[in-house]
């Protein structure tokens, strides 16, 4: 369908012509590094594979391009990426989705369900992750608020984890006055700071619970005091052992969100029993972080 009755012919070679100049004049006046595609559903499923081509090879530049495809259905994503040949990537939508759902949900969401049929989990190398953005808040088109107390832990998901490409929102990370929607600044920064230093060595998924799941990087030897645990629940207050790895055996841990106050020793085998309060995160670091 044509958005806004903007009926653009891409069969047209003059169209394709100016619009491809149009880029080229763009990229010349502005040096970006990249685009957001809007509304890529509505332009011609191959158009931006030709188009994308040109520009990165007229200026040597791989110049990152991620479309927005609005659609809750993982599998419509999955075939925009194979029909425009992986030339850009998407933003994960039902992902988002599932924020809004789960933030909604009094508790009664399955969060162990919350990565599946989404991009990040079926095709993360082009899936940018998000919680919300200036479409999905309060009194637009595409309203699907995540609510205020979810957001933490959503922004637990895309920033505490490797997959996929993470996209902070400005309402989020400054504040909405008029939509009630305080500054996450802090946390978004802790969370950010965390995934620079301690989001190494090999990952363990622990999405085996209705209401309380969690992660762990086990660290490496090249980033000292790497690894980390991080654990959240949509309901009640809980606990879960989940593995760090025996070079951790007798190292202290502590909720670098301050929401928990006690300390977790990892045993010789490289467990550990993490606690997360009632509707939160909390993310398990080593003690001597200084920097905290």
């Amino acid at each position: 369908d044509y958005l806004m009755g903007a009926d653009v012919d891409f069969r047209n070679p003059q169209v394709v012509e100016e619009l491809t100049n149009y880029g080229k004049w763009y990229l010349e006046m502005t040096k970006v590094d990249g685009f957001r595609i809007d509304a890529v559903k509505h332009i011609d499923f191959k158009f931006f594979d030709q188009w994308l081509k040109i520009l990165r090879d007229h200026y040597q530049h791989d110049l990152f391009a991620v479309g927005e495809y609005w659609h809750g259905d993982v599998r419509a994503l999955l075939n925009y990426l194979d029909v425009s040949n992986q030339c850009m990537s998407l933003f994960d939508v039902p992902l988002h989705f599932k924020f809004h759902q789960a933030s909604n949900s009094n508790g009664t969401f399955d969060m162990g369900s919350l990565l599946e049929g989404t991009l990040v989990k079926e095709a993360s190398n082009k899936a940018v992750t998000f919680v919300e953005n200036h479409d999905s808040q309060a009194g637009q088109s595409l309203q699907s608020v995540v609510e205020n107390w979810f957001k933490p832990l959503a922004y637990a998901v895309i920033l505490l984890r490797h997959q996929g490409y993470p996209c902070v929102f400005y309402g989020d990370y400054y504040g909405i006055k008029e939509f009630d929607v305080p500054s996450f600044k802090p946390i978004i920064d802790l969370m950010i700071k965390l995934r620079k230093d301690k989001l190494y060595g090999q990952c363990h998924d622990y999405f085996d619970h209705h209401n309380v799941v969690g992660w762990t990087y086990s660290g490496d030897e090249v980033h000292i005091d790497s690894g980390i645990a991080v654990l959240l629940s949509d309901g009640p207050a809980g606990v879960k052992e989940m593995y760090l790895g025996p070079h951790h055996a007798g190292n202290e841990f502590i909720d670098a969100t301050g929401n928990i106050d006690e300390k977790v020793i990892i045993d010789e085998s490289g467990q550990g029993l993490f606690k997360v309060a009632g509707g939160s995160v909390s993310i398990w670091i080593l003690n001597d972080l200084k920097t905290v």
